[in-house]
């Protein structure tokens, strides 16, 4: 491991930051997993997993923007803190969930749990350039990818086990635990961190808050480099909705794959992310954000391009894990990218409503990929359809390495690190 890496990954606020985020996302993906196993074991109805699916995406395009301007009045390390502690307490409904007349519970749960994770995950990106200095922020935007994707290998395994071991119960509890460390680390993280020049008001009128979401899709208008990452941000979600809809139909389709095949895939890329987060020291001590996340982009189109195709040829499983495997380290390498561009041009009181809309323009274009992938069944093939999905992210980092010119910002702060620094504004 680079040196860089470990720099960052020592220190302690951010290192408290990634070590909860890690607990947090492994919980994640357990109850990700145990939750559709539940609801499809006790109905038997798709319609009732997609509703399910449907409440966790729709929160991020409805109010998505509404949070960000929150998280730009209050100090991000207690939105952290409490956010984490509402999940934990959310999650509590799930216990009764016993027979299919109780799976409305699910949907429920799953729509409020998905009100509140914005708060946390536009905090913490916002959080994450006052707490690192400018030259090591890639580095720890590529580290979280390492624990997004650590979580995403090891958490369908232990969701699948657990959801038939002891059932949808423990998995609750423990998710609801992890939450808990989650809000732990988050309260130990030094000093206080709301950002500069905020009003104290906690709220306020409609024509206030109106406002200040004007201000932040201003801010995204006006900046050269902000439209161009958010055109791209358009293009990737169109991509990752067909993903999303049609690569199980891939699976079964083109090289005979079940389940197990499916889950093998999916966690081969988790590997490769893996390690595109532990060599994005590496890549960013030589190379600038814009050709990261150019290049990256478009190595993530041709990999896509050869998994989708190769079984016309070879149909067996292990060409597409090799190349899943591949997929993961661009994919975490552009998206480490990605973030820190946002968080570079974007001043830090406005910081949490841009990562706003970028989560809802994100989850938008999902449905609408998701939309199309349907849509277009009737009329192409998964391999056709599959293999347009991967145009889109070279399109994207064509973009990037054609129009996005710079990537700095002229206000770049420099991250808390002394007690007088870091004393409270209230």
């Amino acid at each position: 491991m680079r040196s860089d890496t470990l720099h960052v990954l020592r220190q302690r606020d951010f290192a408290l930051l990634w070590w909860g985020g890690l607990v947090s996302f492994l919980g994640n993906w357990t109850l990700r997993v145990a939750l559709p196993v539940t609801v499809l074991e006790l109905t038997g109805s798709t319609a009732a997993l997609a509703a399910t699916t449907a409440a966790g995406l729709l929160p991020a395009l409805l109010i998505g923007p509404l949070v960000g301007v929150y998280v730009d009045r209050w100090d991000r390390k207690r939105v952290m803190v409490v956010g984490n502690l509402v999940q934990a307490a959310v999650l509590a409904p799930l216990l009764l969930v016993d027979s299919a007349s109780e799976v409305w519970i699910v949907v429920v749960v799953a729509l409020v749990s998905a009100g509140v994770s914005p708060f946390c995950q536009i905090a913490e990106n916002a959080l994450l350039p006052r707490l690192v200095p400018r030259r090591h922020l890639l580095t720890a935007n590529s580290l979280n990818a390492v624990n997004n994707n650590l979580a995403r290998f090891v958490g369908p395994v232990l969701g699948g086990t657990l959801a038939v071991t002891v059932g949808l119960p423990g998995v609750v509890v423990l998710d609801a635990a992890t939450y808990l460390v989650a809000a732990g680390f988050a309260a130990l993280v030094s000093g206080g961190h709301r950002p500069a020049g905020v009003a104290s008001a906690a709220a306020g009128p409609v024509r206030r808050v109106a406002r200040e979401m004007r201000e932040g899709f201003s801010t995204i208008v006006s900046d050269g480099p902000l439209r161009v990452v958010f055109g791209m941000v358009v293009l990737i979600g169109l991509g990752e909705g067909v993903m999303a809809t049609v690569f199980v139909v891939f699976v079964e389709q083109e090289i005979a794959g079940g389940a197990a095949a499916y889950g093998w895939l999916v966690a081969a890329q988790a590997v490769g992310g893996v390690c595109g987060g532990l060599a994005g020291g590496r890549f960013a001590a030589r190379f600038s954000e814009r050709h990261i996340l150019g290049f990256g982009l478009v190595a993530l189109g041709c990999c896509d391009l050869f998994t989708f195709n190769y079984p016309q040829w070879y149909s067996h499983v292990w060409p597409g894990l090799a190349a899943m495997i591949v997929v993961g380290l661009p994919s975490a390498l552009s998206q480490a990218a990605l973030t820190t561009v946002v968080q570079t041009r974007t001043p830090d009181r406005l910081r949490g409503r841009v990562f706003a809309v970028r989560g809802a323009v994100m989850a938008g274009f999902m449905i609408v990929g998701t939309g199309l992938a349907a849509a277009s069944q009737s009329h192409l093939d998964v391999v056709t359809v599959l293999s347009l999905q991967a145009l889109t992210p070279i399109a994207a980092g064509s973009a990037a390495l054609v129009l996005l010119r710079t990537t700095g910002h002229p206000e770049q702060p420099s991250p808390i690190a002394s007690p007088e620094r870091v004393a409270r504004r209230d």
